[in-house]
Formats: structure tokens, C-alpha cells, sequence
């Protein structure tokens, strides 16, 4: 199953790549290029991303992104008896579509995260969509709000290993 998801991802790059050869063509002078703190989603709690955005057409675009996170172990302690959680980083990355005019996108598309640590599952794919500010010139803040499910089943509960999937994240960063 990872080689097909590596695939997938190679693939899809390739296909980016294609399209920012078309990039001269469209006049728009917005920054491109985004650094990224993310509270929640992506299967962590906090994690920092770099994002590049691909224009298609001056309403919309195509937006990579690779991070690094860290999440933790969640653990509800009644009578006391809790260990150290288990601690896990996080690769978080997707690929998505933005819709929109001006400032203002309708995000949607698909993301996964690679997580380190013990786990039984240890990459999450999941759909995401969202709403995001991007600004017009470098050097200004970009705010971003979506939210995720995971495209598991879970059968049993200690399938999840004590791992809450948040399906709902914020994320605030810097363009240039």
C-alpha cells in the first residue's frame, strides 16, 4: 500500500510540475510560496509547513504542501495509574484545489500524514476542505481553516491506540 501512496504522490508532483510551465502565461503577481504554523488537523497538534501554490487560471489554483509535526499520545487518566504518553512526529503534506477570486478560496482536495512512533496505523489519508485567505503581495500573513476525516474504518477502539484524529485545523504563516 505505501509503494501505490508514493506512487500517487510522485505522479501528482510530476503532474504540478506541468502545470507551473504554464505559469508565464497567467498575469497574477500573488507570492507563491508559503511558510505555515498549523494548530490541529493533519493528524497533529502543532506542525510547521511549507506550501507552494501552482496557478492555473486566475481563479484557480493547485497548492502542495510538505510539514513537520508532533502530537502526543491522548490518555484520559480516572484513579491515576497514567504512564508518559507516547509521543509521535508527524509528516503531514497534501494536494489541493483553490477556487476563488481575489483573496478569498475554496480549498478542497487530499492529504496524508506519516506518523513515527507506536502505531498500528501509521499513515492517514483523509479528504479536506477549507477556506483560505491568501494574500496579493509577499511578505504578508496567510490564513487558512479546514477541516479533515480520516478514510479509515475503525472496528475496534484499540485499533486507534489511543490516538484522537482532530478533524479540524487552523493555520496562519507568512507568503512570499
Amino acid at each position: 500500500m505505501i509503494s501505490k501512496v508514493l506512487l500517487v504522490v510522485l505522479l501528482t508532483t510530476i503532474s504540478l510540475m506541468s502545470f507551473s510551465q504554464k505559469q508565464e502565461e497567467i498575469i497574477d503577481t500573488r507570492p507563491l510560496n508559503n511558510i505555515n504554523i498549523n494548530l490541529l488537523g493533519d493528524a497533529s497538534r502543532v506542525s510547521i509547513n511549507y506550501e507552494r501554490q501552482f496557478l492555473v487560471s486566475t481563479t484557480f489554483n493547485l497548492t502542495s504542501k510538505l510539514g513537520l509535526g508532533y502530537n502526543q499520545e491522548y490518555q484520559l487518566c480516572l484513579g491515576g495509574g497514567c504512564g508518559p504518553p507516547d509521543k509521535y512526529f508527524t509528516l503531514p503534506h497534501h494536494i489541493t484545489g483553490n477556487l476563488g477570486k481575489g483573496r478569498h478560496f475554496f480549498e478542497f482536495g487530499f492529504g496524508g500524514t506519516f506518523l513515527t512512533g507506536n502505531k498500528t496505523l501509521f499513515y492517514y489519508i483523509y479528504p479536506t476542505i477549507g477556506y483560505r485567505i491568501s494574500p496579493l503581495k509577499s511578505k504578508k500573513i496567510n490564513f487558512r481553516i479546514f477541516g479533515q476525516v480520516p478514510l479509515y474504518k475503525f472496528d475496534r477502539l484499540d485499533q486507534l491506540n489511543d490516538f484522537i484524529f482532530l478533524p479540524f485545523g487552523l493555520s496562519m504563516g507568512m507568503s512570499f
